[in-house]
């Protein structure tokens, strides 16, 4: 039995190289998570599919071949895919501190603030939890107190325009 092993580990270390290759009957490309995404390019008449990942914890495992290295790792939820609008341009000049926070943010902003503003608080699978309105001013004092520890998205309109930042609650 002992011999098999051996046997064992080199055809499946072989069928993980003959995987990693693009032209491979055996690559499978899925997401095992809420969102992810994924896009095909073609580069000098070879196919290459990139996917997204964000905030990656750790890597699976890397392939190398010329001048290019693979890391296969877990794809995470594309939060910024639920929240952002599209329409709306993401260059609003605010500032949030402190972050980590314990009980409030503050919001400074950098720009002349002629619209209303709001601000809404979004976790980390997109779902919105808080959203709130306030009169035109540039600052702003946000309680966020009966949050639990945990991150979260923060998104921010005024002016016509958008900011999308990440708060962790300490």
């Amino acid at each position: 039995m002992k011999p098999l092993i051996p046997f064992l580990f080199m055809f499946f270390f072989h069928i993980n190289l003959i995987a990693q290759k693009i032209s491979s009957e055996y690559l499978v490309r899925s997401t095992y998570s809420a969102a992810g995404s994924s896009k095909s390019i073609l580069i000098d008449n070879s196919s290459y599919v990139i996917q997204q990942s964000i905030g990656q914890g750790s890597v699976i495992s890397t392939f190398n071949e010329s001048d290019y290295v693979i890391r296969q790792g877990f794809i995470q939820p594309n939060i910024l895919s639920k929240i952002i609008d599209e329409n709306v341009p993401l260059n609003l000049e605010v500032i949030i501190y402190p972050n980590p926070f314990v009980d409030s943010i503050s919001l400074l902003f950098k720009e002349i603030i002629n619209s209303d503003v709001t601000v809404q608080i979004y976790n980390m699978l997109g779902q919105s939890l808080s959203v709130k309105k306030f009169k035109n001013d540039q600052s702003i004092e946000l309680f966020l107190y009966s949050l639990p520890l945990a991150s979260y998205m923060l998104k921010v309109n005024a002016n016509g325009k958008q900011q999308i930042l990440k708060l962790v609650k300490k």
